[in-house]
């Protein structure tokens, strides 16, 4: 019987300072052991200006053997947006899509493991192996949660592998820089996309895996190294401002979306963040950056409220948090992630699938 056929979507953007990193990611995609004739690669470019564009390319023309398609956009529409397009970019005949990251390295046969076991399982939409952190045999994330609080947690992070991952478990969502969906379920719960165009990016795979859940589609993490990846390269010199901005942004966001008993604390304990950053900083750039993000974070959740968007947190897998305990979660450093892997521990063996 044939292999099902896959697509793998894969972002660029102004990368010219890691380029060695992405060229690696995509030679990584030519020696898969994946069969040549039932993949293809779909590259969206969001418009970069700054060569890398061109060096993708040349790569491409002298690495044949596989199918490819190369989109270049005009602006760059974020992760979201970007991977939207590659998704409508698709084989029709495409059962899966698998996204990866240009600054992570997908393993010989990690296309195929990760299809072999997807095949197993019929109610499950998305599914990502271990990633590890790149040249390194510690975890850089094997699945992703989220709380009460909607703070998120990626699985065995800054462990080595493999930690106390034996079996396969269920996940809130699947990380976005190597995972893959079923091509059926995501057009049967969101229609012809995968992300809320909007986001741009972080908590984009977060609400994709939050919306299959609403559906009744589960993800999973496979207890196998897939790829590895050099986490924090997308966002180049300006990741701490952007990511900081997009955090907080769509955090606020998706409190308005969905139906978490925390919402106002989220809420409030955002309002305090940002009262301390202008204490300790002034009105500096950091200040701005939060004082935005909870500003434009309240009209996305309002533009999306508009558009009757909303998710139940308790179809899905949540981590819940006793009101005991919530203090300590905005008093304690550290306290958050001890709790959830806390929580990993004692849960493990109701997480785990067949």
């Amino acid at each position: 019987m044939a292999s099902p056929k896959v697509s793998i979507i894969w972002l660029n953007y102004n990368s010219s300072k890691t380029i060695n990193m992405v060229l690696k990611s995509l030679e990584s995609i030519a020696n898969t052991e994946y069969p040549q004739d039932r993949y293809e690669l779909i590259v969206v470019d969001n418009g970069s200006n700054d060569g890398s564009f061109e060096k993708i390319k040349d790569f491409l023309e002298k690495n044949v053997g596989f199918k490819r398609k190369v989109i270049k956009l005009e602006h760059n529409l974020g992760f979201t947006g970007g991977n939207n397009i590659g998704f409508k970019a698709r084989d029709k005949d495409s059962k899966y899509v698998l996204l990866l990251n240009n600054d992570a390295v997908l393993f010989q046969d990690g296309l195929k493991t990760l299809v072999e076991h997807a095949e197993n399982y019929t109610d499950v939409a998305g599914l990502q192996g271990v990633v590890l952190k790149y040249g390194t045999s510690f975890i850089d994330i094997a699945g992703g949660f989220i709380d009460e609080l909607l703070g998120s947690y990626g699985l065995g992070s800054g462990y080595e592998y493999p930690w106390i991952l034996s079996k396969p478990l269920q996940i809130t969502y699947a990380d976005g820089s190597c995972a893959l969906y079923k091509v059926e379920s995501l057009m049967k719960c969101l229609g012809n996309k995968l992300f809320i165009d909007e986001f741009f990016g972080y908590y984009d795979d977060t609400v994709l895996g939050l919306m299959m859940w609403n559906c009744g589609y589960e993800s999973i993490m496979i207890p196998e190294p897939v790829a590895s990846h050099a986490r924090g390269l997308t966002f180049g010199k300006k990741r701490g401002s952007t990511s900081h901005y997009l955090g907080v942004r769509n955090r606020i966001a998706l409190s308005l979306i969905t139906n978490s008993r925390y919402r106002r604390l989220i809420l409030l304990f955002a309002f305090r963040n940002s009262a301390y950053t202008i204490i300790k900083m002034g009105f500096k750039r950091e200040a701005h950056i939060e004082a935005r993000g909870i500003y434009d974070g309240f009209k996305l959740g309002k533009r999306l409220r508009e558009k009757e968007f909303f998710i139940d947190l308790h179809k899905a897998l949540l981590i819940e948090i006793p009101f005991e305990r919530i203090p300590s979660f905005f008093t304690t450093r550290g306290y958050s992630r001890k709790y959830f892997e806390e929580w990993v521990i004692r849960n493990i063996s109701n997480l785990s699938i067949e």
